[in-house]
């Protein structure tokens, strides 16, 4: 009995570890589908819900949001290389301070 008292206290073997390190890797990998529901709600919302994101994400608040859904990573990247390809407005009134067309919603400034 006290043997297999003491073997319960023993590490795993390293088999198990690099198992959980790539199931956790797998975890936080972004998912497509994922991705594309996120970019499905996105389109749906309105101005308004986007500006109200706009004031409430900051950059602390855009850290923690990609470590919860890596997925916004691809999709922040997908509409700042749209915005890229999007000619500059000719009135600087769409722009905000950051210089983001101001339509462009929360992701546009994260």
């Amino acid at each position: 009995m006290a043997e297999e008292m003491g073997m319960m206290g023993e590490q795993p073997p390293m088999g198990s570890q690099i198992d959980m390190q790539k199931a956790q890797e797998t975890l936080m990998s972004p998912d497509p589908e994922i991705e594309g529901v996120l970019m499905s709600r996105i389109t749906q919302m309105s101005p308004e819900d986007l500006q109200a994101l706009d004031s409430a994400v900051t950059p602390a608040v855009s850290t923690a949001l990609l470590k919860l859904l890596p997925e916004l990573g691809e999709l922040i990247a997908f509409l700042n290389e749209q915005g890229e390809k999007e000619p500059i407005p000719e009135n600087m009134e769409t722009m905000d301070q950051s210089g983001m067309p101001k339509d462009m919603g929360a992701l546009g400034n994260m």
